[in-house]
């Protein structure tokens, strides 16, 4: 599975110059996820265990708006993914 790093471009318009950044999210990764995800709905959990996968653009997008994933508890990570419509990027299927 390739993995590919956030990206910025510049360019110009009527309004000026502006930044665009993005992320290529590879199917295969999302497909991984899912049946990780999958696979733990039957098993019972061990001591450590992914709870979520976030792509660097999506890190980089909440600490522009001010969110700190880096110390947030995992909870707090799940219920931003949820919230933004991100729910492929959650790695487990129990209640954390």
């Amino acid at each position: 599975m390739k993995l590919y790093d956030s990206e910025t471009a510049f360019g110009t318009n009527a309004d000026g110059l502006f930044q665009e950044r993005s992320q290529v999210i590879p199917q295969d990764f999302l497909d991984s996820l899912k049946s990780e995800r999958d696979a733990k709905a039957a098993v019972r959990s061990g001591e450590l265990e992914r709870t979520t996968s976030v792509p660097t653009f999506v890190y980089e997008l909440w600490m522009q708006q001010g969110r700190d994933p880096w110390n947030a508890p995992q909870r707090e990570i799940i219920k931003w993914l949820k919230a933004d419509g991100l729910e492929a990027f959650i790695a487990t299927p129990k209640r954390v």
